[in-house]
């Protein structure tokens, strides 16, 4: 069991290269709403006259997925990656960060916007903070969907992705299962401001 946990710590860990900053082959990343991938490539491929260096992604499927099919594979310029939401894996602190977020009473974006704006914000959050901007997002929808009496189907699905991405990442972090991870932040979220209709 030892061997086991060993083997999950050193996957969560995401390679740098220290003179580029960029991301090595190999490592674990996280893709905006993708989730979970793998760099498995560092290709350099022609496109006109420049020369453009791609990280190539695969999707990994959490560990009791039961879905065989391979995804295709994405493939992301590495000079815009980060802009386009590719981050490391968070490491333990910003793991613990992450969670004070959501059981804080904040909820961080304007709640009378329309769905458009709004998840145009939330999707920026989510490329330029990383894991606490994911975080900042899960406590939005959260009570975005205390407001709405019927949440629409664009928010629901949009909060599933994220809730999913983020429980995820939290429960191989700090080494407890998903659904104990998704349980203490549905207690803590119960004290979450519901704001005036």
């Amino acid at each position: 069991m030892e061997t086991q946990n060993l083997a999950t710590t050193i996957s969560h860990v995401t390679k740098f290269d220290a003179r580029t900053g960029e991301f090595l082959t190999d490592s674990p990343v996280i893709y905006g709403m993708l989730g979970r991938c793998r760099i498995t490539s560092i290709e350099t491929r022609q496109m006109g006259s420049q020369s453009i260096k791609f990280y190539k992604l695969e999707i990994q499927k959490p560990t009791l997925s039961r879905s065989t099919r391979q995804d295709p594979a994405i493939w992301v310029p590495v000079a815009t990656a980060k802009e386009k939401g590719l981050r490391a894996i968070m490491d333990r602190a910003q793991a613990e960060e992450a969670l004070k977020i959501l059981l804080s009473r904040e909820y961080y974006f304007e709640v009378g916007q329309p769905w458009k704006v709004v998840q145009a914000q939330l999707e920026k959050a989510i490329q330029s903070e990383g894991g606490a901007g994911l975080a900042k997002v899960a406590s939005f929808l959260h009570v975005l969907g205390k407001r709405q009496i019927v949440p629409t189907s664009e928010v629901a699905k949009f909060s599933e992705a994220v809730n999913r991405i983020l429980y995820r990442e939290l429960s191989e972090l700090l080494d407890e299962p998903m659904k104990s991870i998704e349980e203490r932040v549905a207690k803590g979220m119960k004290h979450k401001l519901i704001p005036d209709s």
